[in-house]
């Protein structure tokens, strides 16, 4: 049996998928009405519509039915339309389809609860089916509104204009230009002429309905005169005007005017008239403006036609939906926008439709032997159904025998996939925008399949990649042909025809799925399991057989770069198609050419951070030591070329064997011997190639914005193989291949299981357990572990305890051997390098303590830059760092006999009770010598400060001979010399030091006196000539101080002499200050009269009280004496009163202008000048000896004369 004798309804027939309002040919009815197919919901969306209608009682008259695109909203508002419709035949044959499919569901007792709650039954349907057909008269208006909308038109006005050019058509106007039907076609009408106008027309050579634009553009007047010639009484110069300036009212109100006077005409209340408006939610977009239009146009008709125009709406959102679109408050019932949701209280939802379901009715529907001929194939084939058709959950195959009857020859699966197919197909860009899933494309192409297997015979199946047949491919858009097409050119390359034709089927399969939506990718992914399973088309194929031909399939496609496969977290292997670019992108990268540098650093960079090696992993601790770690990955180095310790990681052994390898292996080596895992998985070195490859084609440029957009696609997918793949078969390699430790193979018991870093230290632990073995030597708590650590060991005191210490330890004995058998100079730096290799690997800080600990023993001794008597501190200070010049020798014995004469000595010089050290020469050599508290440090220290505070004094000498003594101690480096130049110098030192200690005692008590005499001598030094000679005598043992090398004895005496000095000084000061203070208030006394006689202000000269302290303000006697004489400060003040002195008036003149003298009446005479005075100084001196009364007349003649000479002008004259 073929399956074409399977179906009901046959394959011969025309189906329609996509439904057209404007088709109205008696097949297309007939089709539509008998192959329409019902459900529940349809049922009960189409009785609300009758029912509301009918009963012309809904406070408003909106009809909403919205759906997805393609789910048979247009074919539901046509089967309205034909239950409503004036054509009796189409209403009862739609009729007589409602109840049948009623009645079927009421019968099955399926789906009732949706039809019980909406009332549905056959008696009320039966009442609408009287009604409709013998009384209602229903007039209906359908149009797509984006078919009939001018773009061009007020957008204002767009609802309204268009509802009624559509209801201009409908009564058989023009539906384009609104004033020439209302202002002619309808004058016409209503005079009964407009059939009568058109034949005319006709007679003419026109046809009115085809020709009238051209008669509204430029054949207007023909038009109107055609008018005329029918009906003479038309005024057509008045509706040429109107017509011209197109004068007509386009509002809601005219509108509704217009219909309810149309209404009224027909005089029938069951007279209704319904606009089916299809596709309104797309044609209102975001457009806040034609939803409140649209809400005023329902609702103004509602009221002026009470309710007897409808207005249905089909859309592909719901109404609230279209309501939030365009900001409106769909939950706000007093929202502007919100209001609509009122005016459309009929709602029919196609969404619960199932697309499948209408598939099954319309094309897959069984006759009724063949439904029980499938039931019998069903139940005989269950259990090979179950395993062939097997998919991932979310995809049901056959549930039961009434599941297979419907589908046959089709899965169920299948329809649900190819849905998705579709939608994510639109969204790519790949098909048309008609074709996605839903219920019109899946009528489509499965009614084309149906008809391309009707020859098939029964027990075959329709395997999935049927469905990318050639109305699929058809469809197809340019980039979606482009998609594909190097698939294509892939399946033209194949010779063989039998295997083209499967190739190309996988390839069909394949590209359907792996264009999937990443949503649907998770749910149902391109397997080679499910590919497999969407190809069976036979119940007994073997799936084993054909999995593995579509793997050679895939294999051949991923090598020509057509497709890609990836691993997901789950470890499933699925495939992807690369688009165009991307295939040309990845046969770029299969060409690129990885050097053998890039190949290891990648494999560097997953052992690094597999065992977490850092910025610091180029060094290991172990024992005490840190040793520098070289790494090597197939012999290229990435840490410390100068290495102690190198670790290799091999993937490109010369031999396979890790055995044979240890054999040659050196002993400071670790080798994770990689080679055998990673020659074995292919999979992971193809994959590793690839990533390197892709990293090599990242530093190319790209030569377009779309190959950058791609090479960052190729760039983060290798980021994810990296990560999901490469990286963890490389970890597992690490972390299970052999190890091999100098010449030896590390076995699985002696790793245990330990894993990624864990591993390395303990692969890292053993190898240095082995090359180290005497590491741990010097591991106690007794070895410094810091430089602070080995200070502290080697400042620490040594007593008489340390030279009684039981035998030398471990690591003594060991650097002693290598002191002993050393003939050449050996350096400190010499015994931390060779203790530092193999086998001991002891720290710095371990070799130092170890061999500080010989010289503490006295068994050596350090020598520092040519010095044998190397201090403790600089020891401490410096070894570290300066290894190289710490020479050790052998320790030089002192008799104890001289160290005990050193004691006595040092107790006498310094008079001290006892001396730190004990009978270690070593330690008493640094207490007494160089340690900062030492007493010959001490000592020095207070007397170098004491001879830089003294250094003026003539007693600073003895201090300066014993500083220049300890100097000499101080510079002796030889500890026995040391010794011996202090027992020498006993005498010598103590005598020194008792006179050093009186000047410090002076120093402490008399000082100040001291330099109180010093001062005063200094300070009188011009003073003393005022003293009489004896006093001077007394002056003069004074100062005898100044030279006294041990002033101290006579300090008492010295202190009473200048005391007595001081008091006859201030004697003579006494008397010098009495004379300047008469002398000068003698001055002040004339000076102040002088001034009030010339009427001279008193601030005009100097003050009394100041001037006399400022005289008499010093302790200079020399200037007391010189300040007692007037003569000068009399004659400068005299000056300044002298100015001060106000200059006479001057005579008045009483005429301006002329010449009048003074002692005429007009003037009067000036002031007399007041008289100044001036000092003169006379030459009292005579050059010849005066020695009668005669000499004294002639000497005070002389003088008169010179005095005579002064007087006249307007001074007077003060003789000096």
């Amino acid at each position: 049996m073929k399956f074409k004798e399977l179906y009901e309804k046959g394959l011969d027939r025309k189906v329609n998928p996509a439904v057209s309002a404007s088709d109205l040919s008696d097949d297309t009815v007939l089709t539509e009405i008998v192959e329409y197919v019902f459900t529940p919901e349809i049922i009960v969306n189409l009785y609300k519509i009758l029912l509301n209608i009918k009963q012309n009682q809904g406070s408003h008259v909106g009809i909403w039915i919205n759906g997805y695109y393609g789910s048979g909203k247009s074919h539901f508002l046509k089967y309205a339309s034909y239950c409503l419709s004036g054509n009796k035949e189409h209403r009862e044959m739609a009729f007589i389809r409602l109840k049948e499919a009623t009645h079927s569901f009421l019968m099955d007792n399926k789906d009732l609860t949706a039809l019980e709650q909406a009332g549905v039954s056959e008696s009320e349907l039966a009442s609408l089916e009287k009604w409709y057909i013998n009384s209602a008269n229903v007039e209906m208006v359908l149009f797509n509104i984006g078919d009939v909308h001018d773009a061009n038109a007020d957008s204002k006005t767009t609802f309204t204009k268009i509802f009624w050019n559509q209801f201009n058509a409908k009564r058989g106007y023009n539906s384009f230009n609104l004033a020439l039907a209302q202002h002619l076609e309808k004058a016409l009408d209503e005079d009964g002429k407009f059939e009568e106008f058109k034949e005319y027309v006709k007679s003419k050579g026109y046809d009115w309905a085809r020709n009238i634009t051209r008669f509204a553009a430029g054949s207007l007047d023909l038009a109107l005169q055609f008018a005329k010639d029918v009906d003479p009484e038309l005024a057509i110069d008045v509706i040429r005007t109107r017509i011209v300036n197109n004068e007509i009212n386009v509002s809601v109100e005219a509108f509704a005017q217009e219909m309810k006077a149309y209404l009224d005409s027909k005089n029938d209340r069951h007279y209704r008239i319904i606009f089916f408006v299809d596709e309104i939610s797309q044609f209102i977009g975001t457009h806040r403006d034609l939803i409140l239009q649209l809400q005023s146009l329902v609702k103004r008709l509602d009221e002026v036609c009470e309710s007897r125009v409808w207005v249905g709406c089909t859309a592909q959102q719901t109404l609230e939906e279209v309501v939030t679109t365009v900001g409106g408050n769909a939950s706000n019932p007093e929202d502007e926008v919100g209001k609509i949701l009122g005016r459309f209280e009929v709602r029919a939802s196609l969404q619960g439709t199932s697309p499948e379901y209408i598939t099954q009715k319309r094309i897959l529907e069984k006759k009724g032997d063949i439904e029980i001929m499938l039931a019998d194939l069903y139940k005989k084939e269950k259990a090979k159904l179950d395993a062939q058709f097997i998919l991932p959950s979310t995809y049901s195959s056959f549930k039961d025998d009434k599941d297979f009857i419907a589908c046959y020859p089709f899965v169920p699966y299948q329809f649900q996939l190819i849905m998705k197919v579709l939608d994510s197909f639109l969204t790519l860009g790949y098909v048309d925008r008609q074709v996605r899933g839903n219920e019109r494309s899946l009528l489509n192409i499965t009614f084309s399949i149906a008809k391309e297997t009707s020859e098939c015979e029964v027990g075959e199946f329709v395997s999935f990649d049927r469905f990318f047949n050639a109305m699929f491919q058809g469809s197809m858009q340019h980039l979606g042909q482009r998609a594909i097409e190097n698939a294509r050119r892939a399946v033209e390359l194949i010779q063989d025809e039998e295997k083209q034709a499967f190739y190309r089927r996988v390839v069909y399969v394949l590209f359907m799925i792996c264009h999937l939506s990443e949503a649907d990718k998770q749910s149902f992914s391109a397997t080679i399991d499910n590919i497999v399973t969407l190809l069976m088309s036979k119940i007994d194929a073997s799936k084993a057989a054909i999995k593995n031909d579509v793997s050679k399939v895939l294999d051949d496609l991923i090598d020509k770069s057509v497709i890609r496969k990836i691993r997901t977290d789950s470890s499933a292997e699925i495939y992807d198609f690369y688009t165009e670019e991307e295939s040309e992108v990845a046969q770029i990268i299969k060409n690129q050419s990885v050097d053998s540098n890039t190949y290891i650093e990648e494999i560097y960079k997953i052992i690094s951070n597999h065992f977490g090696f850092g910025a610091s992993s180029n060094k290991e601790t172990y024992a005490t030591r840190s040793f520098n770690v070289g790494m090597n990955v197939d012999g290229r180095s990435f840490m410390s070329n100068n290495a102690d310790i190198v670790v290799d990681f091999l993937t490109n052994a010369y031999i396979d064997s890790p055995e044979q390898y240890a054999f040659a292996n050196n002993p400071n080596h670790i080798v994770f011997f990689l080679n055998n895992l990673f020659k074995d998985d292919l999979e992971l070195r193809r994959n590793f190639s690839d990533y390197c490859k892709v990293q090599r084609f990242a530093k190319e440029p790209a030569i377009s914005e779309e190959r950058q957009r791609t090479k960052r696609l190729f760039i983060d997918r290798a980021k994810d193989l990296y990560t999901k793949e490469i990286v963890p078969r490389f970890q597992h390699i690490l972390d299970n291949c052999p190890v091999i430790i100098g010449d030896s193979v590390l076995s699985e018991s002696e790793l245990r299981s330990a894993k990624k870093q864990e591993r390395y230290k303990e692969i890292f632990k053993r190898h240095m357990e082995k090359l180290y073995e005497f590491a741990k030597l010097v591991e106690g708590t007794e070895f410094p572990k810091n430089q602070s650590d080995l200070q502290t060991a080697i400042l620490r005191s040594i007593d008489d305890s340390t030279l009684l210490l039981p035998s030398l330890s471990t690591p003594e004995k060991k650097v002693k051997e290598y002191l002993d058998r050393t003939l050449h100079e050996v350096t400190v730096g010499d015994v931390i390098s060779n203790f530092a290799k193999a086998p001991y690997g002891w720290s710095d800080f371990a070799t130092i303590y170890v061999v500080n600990e010989l010289v503490r023993r006295h068994e050596y001794a350090f020598n520092y830059n040519n010095n044998p008597n190397v201090s403790r501190e600089d020891t401490a200070r410096y070894i570290v760092k300066e290894s190289k010049k710490f020479t050790i020798e052998k320790a030089q014995a002192i008799p104890q006999g001289l160290i005990n004469d050193f004691i006595d000595a040092w107790r006498a010089i310094f008079n001290v009770m006892s001396v730190k050290g004990g009978n270690d020469s070593t330690e008493l050599l640094r207490n007494c010598k160089e340690t900062d508290d030492s007493d010959l440090r001490k000592l020095h220290t207070n007397y170098d400060i004491l001879s830089r505070k003294l250094s003026q004094y003539p007693f600073v000498g003895t201090i300066d001979e014993a500083l220049e003594l300890m100097d000499s101690w101080l510079a002796e480096r030889d500890p026995k010399k040391f010794f011996e130049i202090i027992i020498d110098a006993k005498e010598q030192a103590c005598n020194l030091f008792d006179r050093c200690k009186n000047i410090n005692t002076f120093n402490n008590d008399q000082i100040d006196n001291y330099k109180k005499i010093l001062d005063f001598l200094h300070e009188n030094r011009d003073n003393f000539s005022f003293l009489t000679p004896q006093q001077q005598n007394s002056v003069n043992t004074l100062k005898t101080i100044e030279s006294e090398l041990s002033p101290w004895e006579k300090m008492p005496s010295y202190m009473k002499l200048m005391r007595t000095l001081n008091g006859q000084l201030g004697e003579c000061k006494d008397k010098l200050v009495a004379t300047i203070r008469d002398s000068y208030n003698k001055v002040f006394d004339e000076l102040e009269k002088y001034a009030q006689q010339m009427n001279v202000s008193r601030d005009k000269f100097a003050r009394r009280d100041s001037t006399i302290s400022l005289k008499v303000n010093t302790s200079n006697l020399y200037a007391l004496q010189a300040n007692a004489d007037t003569t000068a400060f009399y004659q400068a003040e005299l000056n300044k009163i002298n100015r001060a002195i106000s200059e006479p008036e001057q005579p008045t003149n009483l005429h301006d202008g002329e010449d009048t003298p003074y002692n005429k009446k007009e003037g009067t005479p000036p002031s007399p000048a007041p008289r100044k005075r001036k000092v003169v100084s006379l030459n009292t001196h005579t050059t010849e000896p005066i020695r009668t009364e005669a000499d004294v007349d002639l000497y005070l003649q002389a003088l008169k004369a010179e005095i005579m000479s002064h007087l006249g002008g307007d001074s007077d004259i003060i003789i000096n």
